[in-house]
């Protein structure tokens, strides 16, 4: 499979060039684009978040526990005393580092993180918070959660490209194990799947996603 640095790279290199595009089209303004492009790179990364084997994995761990605690605690800047937002931050950044001990004990790797509709869940959970919780507007919102899965996507199929030996003429084991839509394991299945239906239904104005998918494959 490809190595952290080349999900790196390959993410900011996809993610930079649609955001360019979009923000120079009707669909959004120039001004989010940036935005945007570091939703792609976080997206490019995600999956490999069910990894617990090698050092850059550990430090994408550590990466998402600070992140998720600054954007919890970022909601109350200016808001509440600064030894309370301090409090929150050591709560929230210890909430995730549990909950990502637990994580790598319940997945594998190239499990069910790794697959489309594993993407799509990112991306209606990213939007759902931006407009929930972050009370962005509904249009970027959409389009943070966009970006993850384009970075989230483009992650699965640079594992994919990994997994053919051109030199060798040969396909690796591996080959299929990332960009898929379901696993072996039903049970999982019908978890990631229902999953995925109850975020979908509990997305606002659908209308504007539609829209927001449809204009993005014309630019």
């Amino acid at each position: 499979m490809a190595n952290f640095s080349t999900h790196l790279n390959v993410a900011a290199f996809v993610s930079g060039i649609t955001s360019v595009s979009i923000g120079y089209s009707s669909l959004s303004t120039p001004g989010d684009a940036l935005s945007y492009f570091f939703a792609g790179i976080v997206g490019g990364i995600l999956p490999d978040i069910d990894h617990d084997k090698s050092t850059p994995i550990k430090i994408l761990q550590f990466f998402f526990s600070n992140l998720i605690a600054f954007l919890i605690t970022f909601k109350y800047i200016g808001k509440i005393p600064i030894l309370n937002i301090l409090l929150i931050w050591i709560v929230s950044y210890l909430g995730m580092s549990l909950f990502f001990y637990f994580f790598k004990k319940i997945t594998k790797h190239r499990g069910m993180i790794h697959s489309i509709p594993a993407g799509l869940i990112f991306w209606f959970l990213t939007s759902l918070i931006a407009y929930k919780y972050f009370e962005l507007n509904i249009t970027k919102s959409y389009f943070l959660g966009f970006f993850v899965f384009l970075g989230y996507v483009t992650h699965l199929i640079l594992d994919e490209i990994y997994s053919v030996d051109i030199t060798g003429r040969k396909i690796k084991k591996s080959f299929g194990s990332a960009l898929k839509i379901c696993s072996n394991d039903k049970a999982l299945n019908l978890l990631i799947y229902s999953l995925l239906l109850i975020m979908f239904i509990f997305l606002p104005k659908k209308d504007i996603l539609f829209h927001i998918v449809k204009g993005i494959g014309n630019v």
